[in-house]
């Protein structure tokens, strides 16, 4: 007989019967909860799950990683389980979680390929795959090897597949451009107000070249295009922009999979042609549908944060935010209320689902007759499908609209809705429909929050004694504190599995952190979930018949409330949370020893140390660079004699921000971050920078890097001589001296570059002899026009002789060179 894997401390069913009753069935002791029932069905019988391979838990077992032998006989609920046992249990619990995550994975690894693989023979691989899997599946001889691979190769196939079906034209080079297009989509934001063009029709032929379909255009805020019209526009186009630095944002990669061949401005306003709509009449509908919701919020509520955060958390348009609210909420860790996620899917629908389910209860028909609670899901469910729709359908919107429509499902099914399997459905559906998305940090954050606190509350309802029992307290009283020290506890759970998983993430992406977020997300969710959401439910059920402004007045007191929490939470911290940007690698690592500690049982939990080590090693030995240089070469930011990363620029622009994002500094330091002389000089032909390492200029005994900029054909000959690193917008001749040479060609194919800088090896000259005519400080003289009068060639001549014979060893190398484009380019980067 085949045996039964059972939670801990619950009976075992075999043969449709709980182990130890009689044929008459259960007797009192044995009956069992219908949850428990519905618990035991979720997991398969042993000759239906595919093993895992037993070379992987000998390893582990091997590496001291595993549980003691007790019996062959033994199932993996006690410590003393072997660990093969164990690891089968953990496949056969959560085979698609592992399957979605391998999936994930295959996109992963197609993406940091050095060039873009052939698609016709990944997707033959992926099909044959899929088929011997399915064969050996049907047998009984399929291995979780053999469909994890198969996963990983699918992810990879779906990849291709998908970035061979977005490629659209994009332009080249900077342009000037008019036609005539469509309105596909309208962002509003503090920057102003941008149009998305589609089904564009040129005015110029521009040399034969194919022209992109669809572009971004910034128009004045007097447009008055809405989404279906067909416009005339003329304006000034740029290629995507890729990242500012190497590591950051890539604007070029979402634009590349969102059709986007082009962005730019327009001159003036756009005229509008045509009105009806077209193929966008829903859009359009719903567009307005939107703005009408909004103009009856704000008109309903006065001016202020209120009514800018009660429109944003119920039509999803934050414009009208202030930055000093929007930062107070960041620095308190609430800035996540502003994303319509799984919180506010689920606050919303199941506030549908409670009234529903009030409203019928008082009809004693539908009570006694109907089936109220799949009535009430079924109702909630469309409430919570119009909410999607009405809210912009962001990715973190239909993930939590797909969660929470399992959940009703569950409940029209009987059975369980939130489980790691719906999570992992949710995402592996996502990503099959845009694979892209695995990239995005509103993607990585939403996901890695609500698989850790499922995790977590699914071990407290396996756990025997785990669940708070309100029959332990003798009278209502006791009953009470009860109920509230498990809401309490619950959400204390909450904010710090939470915020601990999109920590990490916001710590790569955005380089932040808010370190209060624990005592903020306490003092003001409670808020969040117990007046805010159900009067913005209420406001919008009573909106038609217009009577929203009283819950519309309670919404905006307890906004108000909320964002005071926040400000008084984010005074209490010492630190702006900005901090240098996590490697990728140690995010990663973080968030799975947080799943994994989460997710696994007794001593199997000590799996999760070995990523939290790697997490640990990978983020305390990196540090961030000593040379930003950005594509356009324009921008240069590099330490100073004292380690404080400068840049050259005279105002502060994104370009800068980014940059001394990578120093986690925040970008209102700008002027105090400016270079001055000696570091920088300037002169009519170009600049020169000095750049020195993360200790500054190792007490004087290394020279620094020297940075050159030239302007004209001759200051491109002499720092060819003179310079380290040669930025040039110009030709660069095959002969140039310089140990990098990042030419215009050589930008655009590299993107903007970093550097590291270390001492050489081997130093001939630890003192540092020879400064005064040394190498830089003659490149410096000469550039800077700091040079005493030299009137003849010879004397240029024994300065670059000088130079020559430098010693190598007493000035700082390049240790190592990171750039942000991929090399050969990928089609996002082309």
């Amino acid at each position: 007989m085949p045996k039964v894997l059972n939670a801990p401390g619950k009976p075992q069913i075999r043969g449709g019967r709980v182990a130890g009753q009689g044929p008459d069935g259960p007797g009192v002791r044995d009956r069992l909860k219908p949850r428990d029932l519905d618990v035991r069905q979720r997991w398969p019988a042993r000759d239906e799950i595919l093993a895992v391979p037993d070379l992987l838990a000998g390893f582990l077992q091997k590496a001291g990683v595993g549980w003691k032998q007790s019996g062959a006989g033994s199932v993996g609920a006690r410590s003393g389980a072997p660990t093969t046992t164990k690891l089968r249990e953990l496949w056969q619990t959560h085979q698609l979680l592992w399957t979605v995550f391998a999936f994930a994975a295959g996109i992963l690894a197609n993406v940091q390929l050095p060039q873009e693989p052939a698609l016709f023979p990944m997707i033959a691989l992926a099909a044959g795959l899929f088929i011997l899997s399915f064969l050996r599946f049907q047998s009984g001889k399929a291995g979780a090897a053999l469909v994890l691979i198969c996963a990983v190769v699918a992810g990879a196939a779906v990849m291709s597949l998908r970035t061979h079906h977005v490629a659209a034209p994009r332009i080249e080079a900077p342009l000037t451009a008019s036609g005539t297009g469509t309105v596909s989509d309208i962002v509003t934001n503090r920057r102003g107000k941008r149009l998305i063009i589609g089904d564009i029709s040129w005015a110029e032929n521009h040399a034969g070249r194919a022209m992109p379909q669809k572009i971004r255009l910034s128009v004045p805020d007097t447009t008055q295009a809405s989404i279906g019209d067909r416009i005339k526009f003329r304006g000034r186009l740029f290629p995507p922009a890729g990242p500012v630095r190497p590591g950051g944002y890539d604007f070029s990669f979402r634009a590349y999979f969102s059709g986007i061949g082009a962005t730019g401005f327009s001159f003036g306003a756009p005229e509008i042609i045509k009105t009806d709509g077209g193929s966008y009449r829903l859009k359009r509908y719903l567009d307005a549908l939107r703005a009408d919701v909004s103009r009856r919020i704000r008109g309903a509520l006065p001016a202020g944060d209120a009514s800018a955060l009660a429109v944003a958390l119920l039509v999803g348009d934050r414009s009208g935010l202030s930055e000093h609210a929007e930062e107070a909420l960041r620095a308190a860790g609430l800035a996540h209320v502003l994303a319509i996620s799984g919180l506010h899917m689920a606050l919303f629908a199941g506030g549908a689902f409670a009234a529903f389910l009030f409203l019928l209860s008082l009809s004693e028909t539908a009570a006694l007759s109907w089936p109220t609670h799949r009535v009430a899901a079924v109702a909630a469910l469309l409430a919570a499908l119009a909410y999607l729709a009405l809210s912009g359908a962001s990715v973190a919107t239909q993930r939590s609209f797909i969660m929470i429509a399992l959940v009703f499902l569950g409940i029209l099914t009987a059975r369980r809705g939130l489980t790691l399997r719906s999570v992992a459905l949710a995402g592996g559906a996502l990503l099959v429909l845009g694979p892209e998305r695995l990239f995005y940090p509103g993607f990585q954050m939403s996901f890695a929050a609500v698989l850790c606190l499922v995790a977590v509350y699914e071990g407290w309802s396996f756990r025997p004694g785990g669940r708070f029992s309100a029959g332990a307290a003798s009278n209502l009283a006791g009953r009470l504190a009860l109920k509230g020290m498990t809401w309490g506890a619950g959400l204390l759970v909450t904010a710090l599995v939470a915020g601990l998983a999109t920590g990490f993430i916001g710590a790569y992406h955005f380089a932040r952190i808010a370190p209060m977020s624990l005592i903020g997300n306490l003092l003001g969710m409670p808020v969040f979930s117990l007046v805010v959401m159900p009067a913005g439910v209420l406001s919008m059920v009573l909106m038609p018949l217009g009577l929203s402004v009283f819950p519309l007045t309670v919404m905006a007191w307890g906004l108000d409330l909320l964002v005071a929490i926040a400000g008084w939470t984010a005074g209490l911290s010492i630190h702006d949370g900005r901090i240098v940007p996590l490697a990728p690698m140690a995010a990663f690592m973080a968030v799975a020893a947080l799943f994994l500690g989460l997710l696994l049982r007794g001593p199997a939990r000590g799996l999760a140390l070995l990523p939290a080590v790697v997490a640990g090693i990978v983020a305390t030995t990196g540090r961030p660079p000593d040379v930003l240089i950005s594509e356009r070469g324009t921008l240069v930011a590099a330490r100073d004699e004292d380690g404080v990363l400068r840049l050259n620029a005279r105002r502060s622009s994104f370009g800068a921000q980014a940059m001394l994002e990578a120093e986690g500094v925040a970008e209102n330091t700008f002027s105090d971050r400016r270079m001055s002389i000696p570091q920088l000089r300037c002169d009519a032909v170009g600049c020169v920078v000095k750049a020195y390492g993360p200790e500054g200029d190792g007490g004087g005994r290394l020279l620094p890097l020297v940075i050159a900029l030239p302007k004209t054909p001759a200051a491109v000959a002499m720092d060819c001589r003179l310079a380290d690193v040669l930025v040039a917008a110009r030709h660069v001749p095959p002969t140039c001296g310089s140990s990098l040479v990042l030419n215009e060609k050589a930008r655009a194919s590299l993107g903007a570059v970093a550097l590291w800088l270390s001492a050489p090896p081997e130093r001939r000259n630890p003192e540092g002899e020879g400064r005064t005519g040394g190498h830089p400080h003659s490149s410096f003289m000469i550039r800077a026009g700091k040079q005493p009068d030299v009137q003849n060639g010879a004397e240029q001549d024994s300065r670059v002789a000088a130079a020559k014979s430098a010693p190598s060893t007493d000035r700082l190398a390049i240790k190592r060179i990171k750039h942000a484009r991929s090399v050969p380019p990928r089609p996002w980067h082309q």
